[in-house]
């Protein structure tokens, strides 16, 4: 149907009838909406028609009424914003024939407008169809007081006058739809902009409520919508969870909702977005309530993470929702980058649970237990508490007989018995290896630690029956008191050690208070202190070195400290570095280390080009970093290499002791080139914050998690975490300890391709590492 093409190619017409067309044309021209397109029709048509009246009539919704809509001359019955039939009137006959025709009027006449307008002394009448892209949307209607007032010449001028309406209706309504786009692409490109501030916010949340209340607060920004919520499904209870919400309301702040009947259960099942157009009319019994609230329409999303929904981002509204595509496809985004921060919060929440907790009994682990023995002593009047040492007698002869699956078994059977005879207020924590403490917290510590200590005694002695082994062992505890003995965290677990080696020492299965007698233990680590010290002046120290290997062979060595007392034999680094750190030697032979690392590196290049060295540092180190970096650098020019050929390892705890003064000395020495390793990751307190806030090139994965991961699950998983996070901050990560074929297969399946340990070559002197380095260079050629 096209009505333009029945347009007249030529008019005879007055020429104030022209003038009138003209003006008409023109006030039509500068009109901005369809409403005033018709107010000047209705307007001009009696100018430039021989009319008394001029209407505009437009086709309702449902279609079958007219609604006066404009009006120029007497109104009657037909007055603005009335409605007739469509069907019995000589509008809606003009509309069925689709072309404009000319009627009498009299009181003959049955057509619903006809009797209405004869009833105002009207006698001729003209309706004409008014076309909008390519559909009759009304009509434009002219009548008489005279008799035969319209001929041919007016019936064709008004289809003229309709067909230039039609013209720049289309045109507004392009107009109308540019602008629309352009609002829609301002306000599309403000919601991208205010996603990205939402994005950049969610990367410092670091867990997940704060992800919760970040969404909800935002979103209410980004999205036309007066009510946003995040809920969680409980499938044990049947329910949803409001887990955070941002309302203009009180309504269902903080409650759960049934997962039966509800849009919720709906869009869970579906597995895809939602859009609720009236949420009157859907049915469900959450929507419901929310339609009562004054909301009428709105979407749900479900948030993934890992391809799992894990919950539903929601949007309600109390206007109809115009461009709901776009608004959908916001919320679409907004929960993809929910789901990405709450799989990076899980990720990190992980971490930091096993960063604080025994990943094998779950116990809090030994950072967290001086955590809270600090919080004990450093309170405002501190209450007296007793300290428990407790050291397995026996285990290492299960564990290295029965093999470690059945130790770490025994290990979590012993946590169990010891929780089982103590208090909820007092506090277990697994110390390392076969060690427990425990904190007695309360004003009868005192009194009740001789019974607490032989009721765990004794409670171990029980066989324990795993699998098929039926295993006795027992424990040895030692106990020190707060103040009494000491208001220094540290002495109190030296002076609790003390007391448990002379209990073990007494017959073991028992347990001795800590008394200044028993200090035999601190007189022998006085004495090593000053062996020590002589060992630095008479140069009794010396390094071994044992290369890092990745798919190409050796790509650097680490530098490892040993001492060999003419007295006492082999020392372990274990036994004397902490001495080294209380006295002070640290410093001293720390630089030593450096320097001749330096030099050994320097020599190996001309064999390996370019191979570096990793040095270890301790928390002390960093309490002087001017002098640390002064021998850096010193030691680098000594050598004539460049910084590239040094890396420095710490351990977790020297960043948390020192995060200012490390992150300061790490920046400085990395504009040198120097690499920066963290050594033993996922043993100390691993956050993401702390490896964001050092320029870290390598995360070395400490031998705990390596020792049995072709065969443990969660070492498996604890591993594939660590590589994830390496990989996501552009980190390398290297597996130490590794010792066998099964280790190093794993490893390669998990993407892990830097490797240390004895299954390529023990720590060696220097000279047998030339050898060591010659020999692989020469397999590889």
């Amino acid at each position: 149907m096209n009505l333009k093409s029945k347009v007249p190619s030529l008019i005879s017409i007055s020429p104030e009838a022209s003038i009138a067309l003209g003006n008409f044309t023109l006030a039509i021209t500068e009109a901005v909406s369809e409403k005033e397109i018709y107010n000047k029709l209705a307007e001009n048509l009696p100018k430039i028609l021989q009319a008394d009246r001029g209407s505009v009539t437009l086709i309702t919704e449902n279609k079958d009424e007219f609604e006066v809509f404009s009006l120029q001359g007497p109104e009657g019955m037909l007055s603005i914003g009335k409605y007739f039939s469509v069907d019995n009137s000589l509008a809606g006959l003009a509309v069925q024939q689709e072309k404009t025709i000319i009627s009498k009027l009299n009181a003959d006449r049955i057509e619903i407008d006809a009797q209405q307008l004869y009833q105002q002394d009207l006698l001729s009448i003209m309706n004409s169809p008014l076309q909008f892209s390519d559909r009759i949307i009304g009509t434009v209607n002219i009548g008489s007081y005279k008799e035969n007032a319209y001929d041919s010449t007016s019936l064709e001028l008004l289809t003229l006058v309709s067909t230039l309406v039609s013209n720049y209706l289309e045109r507004q309504h392009l107009l109308e739809q540019a602008q629309i786009g352009v609002k829609q692409y301002k306000t599309y490109s403000k919601q991208l902009e205010s996603l990205n501030h939402v994005a950049e916010e969610l990367c410092a949340a670091m867990n997940e409520s704060e992800v919760f209340s970040i969404i909800t607060r935002s979103a209410s920004h980004i999205i036309s919508a007066q009510r946003i919520s995040y809920c969680v499904p409980n499938y044990k209870d049947k329910c949803f969870e409001i887990r955070s919400v941002f309302s203009e309301n009180e309504v269902m702040k903080s409650a759960t909702v049934d997962m039966e009947n509800s849009a919720l259960q709906f869009v869970l099942q579906s597995g895809s977005p939602q859009f609720f157009e009236n949420l009157a009319v859907t049915n469900f019994t959450d929507h419901l309530i929310l339609s009562k609230n004054g909301l009428c329409s709105g979407w749900s999303v479900p948030v993934r993470v890992k391809g799992e929904i894990v919950g539903l981002l929601n949007a309600a509204s109390n206007v109809k929702i115009n461009e709901r595509a776009q608004q959908l496809g916001v919320i679409k985004m907004l929960s993809g980058i929910m789901g990405v921060t709450l799989s990076r919060v899980n990720l990190q929440e992980q971490l930091e649970h096993q960063a604080c907790y025994d990943t094998l009994t779950g116990l809090p682990n030994r950072h967290q237990f001086n955590q809270r023995m600090e919080v004990a002593i450093t309170q405002d009047n501190p209450i007296p508490f007793t300290l428990l040492f407790i050291d397995l007698d026996r285990f290492k002869v299960v564990n290295d007989t029965m093999g470690h699956d059945v130790g770490d078994e025994l290990l979590c059977r012993v946590t169990q018995r010891i929780n089982q005879q103590i208090r909820k207020e007092d506090f277990a924590a697994r110390h390392g290896g076969d060690e427990f403490v425990v904190l007695l917290l309360n004003k009868q510590s005192k009194a009740i630690a001789d019974i607490t200590s032989a009721r765990i005694i004794k409670a171990l002695k029980e066989p324990f029956q795993i699998d098929e082994h039926s295993i006795f062992i027992g424990a040895s505890i030692g106990i020190s008191y707060f103040p009494e003995h000491s208001k220094n965290s540290e002495e109190l677990l030296k002076y609790a050690d003390i007391a448990m080696y002379h209990a073990k020492k007494q017959g073991k299965s028992s347990f001795k208070l800590y008394s200044s007698r028993l200090s035999d233990k601190i007189h022998c680590r006085q004495k090593l202190e000053t062996l020590l010290r002589l060992a630095v002046k008479n140069e009794e120290l010396h390094l071994v070195f044992q290369p890092q290997i990745n798919e190409d062979g050796v790509f650097a060595i680490e530098a490892l400290l040993r001492w060999e007392d003419p007295e006492l034999g082999v020392i372990s680094a274990d036994e004397f570095i902490p001495i080294a750190e209380e006295s002070l030697l640290i410093e001293e032979i720390t630089h030593w280390v450096i320097n001749q690392s330096l030099q050994m590196i320097a020599r190996l290049r001309l064999i390996c080009p370019s191979v570096y060295v990793a040095v270890n540092i301790s928390a002390k180190n960093c309490l002087y970093p001017e002098k640390l970096k002064h021998c850096i650098l010193t030691g680098l020019n000594d050598a004539n290499l460049p910084g590239s050929a040094l890396e420095l390892e710490i351990t977790e705890n020297v960043f948390l002791q020192n995060i200012n003064n490390t992150n300061k000395l790490f920046k400085d020495l990395g504009h040198y080139g120097i690499r920066f390793a963290i050594d033993d990751f996922g043993t100390g307190y691993s956050s993401l914050t702390y490896l964001l806030n050092l320029p870290l090139n390598t995360l070395k994965i400490d031998r705990s998690f390596i020792q049995d991961i072709h065969c443990n699950k969660i070492k498996l998983g604890v591993v594939k975490g660590i590589l994830v996070i390496a990989k996501s901050l552009s980190m390398n990560c290297l597996a130490e300890g590794v010792e066998i074929e099964a280790q190093k297969q794993c490893l390669d399946e998990l993407g892990c391709n830097r490797f240390q340990g004895y299954y390529f070559s023990k720590p060696l002197r220097e000279k047998d590492f030339l050898l060591y380095l010659k020999s692989n260079l020469l397999q590889k050629s």
